[in-house]
């Protein structure tokens, strides 16, 4: 059933709007029949629920669903079909790596905060593309931590391209540059972490018959480059993705799980063995967590997930289902809820706050794939809702995270897949 609960939001944004604007004497632009105005500069908080950006397997387009009136207002054409779709570190920008033609390139989602010093003032305008196109051999993992994100270069073996980080910011997207890189001494798999001013990333043995790595080296960042500091003696055999929470960074290894710790300018790193639960022949590969909590959750193949408390030292497992297949993940805004949707299409609602028990279970997606690429889940950062697109019933799926009910649907003339949240973290 769906919640009664949801508020009219592009009534109420509008009217804040209008009566921000007659306080102010007048706006900085024209606005449309949506009341969206061009230059909302005289406002300095605005009420919106944001945006979505959203793109389908082998199209080009990327479209962008206005949250406030749930309807999809605006479309650009990239020069590929995007083959993963990401938020920028802030949350203004689609991220749209492109990793196959070797370049990234982004939206501006028209909704951003900057800090004004003795205010935060809150921007909307239409969305528009972005001039920047970011060149690297074969983009492939991006990683976002404290407002800034690390983009992954995996290179080549043949023809040889070295490996290599970017790292972005919001800012620097708008100024249409990274802010630093990183240039490898050899191609890999591999994934890289941003910490402030130092960095995480990986190292390969030049010798090895793998492009996996199995080290973790620490840099810091000298301008616009960086300064190697030391590689950790502990070895993460096939590291495979990574996430940063508040304290610690944590790579899948093909034995375990290694964290490395940071306590100011002080790095420790330490291995947490597998847990004899994990299936045979299978691995934490891939995390996800939450920006507002310390919760970290590893994927194990298709069906296994685990809690990793890098604080106790502990991987616990999370029964969530006993026949089931994972096809996407998400935590909620405030970190306390995991949502999996799984190959039936439902949505399970797991309570992290209580021992991972199951909240709810959600009929989300009619008709599932019944293979790769597979539905998506995206978290809003400004209220409680999620949104799970269904490629089948040409819609995106409104989950009220803090009821643990559907809301009203998002209704589409496309069939979207891959999807992510834009706009102003509240």
């Amino acid at each position: 059933m769906f919640s009664k609960h949801r508020k009219p939001f592009g009534v109420l944004t509008a009217l804040a709007a209008a009566l921000t604007l007659a306080a102010c004497g007048g706006g900085g632009g024209g606005r449309d029949e949506h009341g969206h105005g061009d230059h909302d500069h005289d406002e300095i908080h605005i009420e919106t629920a944001g945006r979505l950006a959203l793109a389908a397997p082998g199209d080009p387009g990327l479209r962008i669903v206005d949250l406030d009136d749930l309807a999809q207002r605006w479309s650009f054409t990239l020069d590929h079909a995007p083959s993963q779709l990401y938020a920028s570190p802030s949350g203004r920008y689609a991220v749209a790596v492109q990793r196959l033609q070797d370049q990234v390139q982004f939206v501006d989602g028209g909704v951003w905060q900057e800090d004004h010093v003795d205010h935060l003032h809150d921007y909307r305008e239409a969305p528009r593309a972005s001039a920047f196109r970011l060149a690297g051999v074969r983009p492939t993992h991006y990683e976002a931590h404290g407002g800034q994100a690390a983009l992954f270069m995996d290179g080549l073996v043949d023809p040889q391209a070295n490996a290599e980080v970017v790292l972005l910011s919001d800012d620097g997207i708008g100024e249409s540059r990274s802010d630093a890189r990183l240039p490898l001494p050899i191609n890999m798999h591999g994934t890289g972490e941003v910490r402030g001013t130092y960095l995480l990333t990986t190292w390969r043995d030049p010798d090895a018959a793998t492009t996996l790595p199995r080290q973790v080296e620490l840099y810091r960042r000298d301008g616009q480059s960086y300064v190697f500091v030391e590689r950790f003696d502990a070895e993460c055999p096939g590291l495979h993705g990574s996430f940063s929470s508040a304290r610690h960074t944590v790579f899948g290894c093909s034995d375990g799980v290694l964290v490395v710790t940071q306590e100011h300018d002080q790095f420790v790193a330490t291995k947490l063995d597998n847990p004899s639960s994990l299936a045979e022949g299978v691995r934490i590969g891939s995390f996800v967590g939450s920006k507002r909590s310390d919760r970290i959750v590893g994927i194990a193949g298709q069906q296994q997930l685990f809690a990793i408390d890098a604080d106790a030292g502990k991987i616990t497992s999370i029964d969530w289902t006993t026949d089931r297949l994972r096809r996407a993940q998400s935590f909620d805004r405030d970190g306390a809820t995991l949502m999996v949707l799984d190959d039936l299409g439902m949505v399970h609602l797991l309570d992290a706050e209580q021992g991972w028990q199951r909240r709810a279970l959600l009929s989300a997606v009619g008709a599932m794939p019944q293979s790769a690429p597979f539905p998506a889940i995206t978290a809003s950062q400004a209220r409680a809702e999620a949104y799970v697109t269904d490629p089948a019933g040409q819609r995106v799926v409104v989950i009220d995270t803090a009821d643990a009910v559907l809301a009203s649907p998002i209704a589409l003339d496309f069939a979207p897949v891959s999807a992510v949240w834009l706009g102003i973290p509240r």
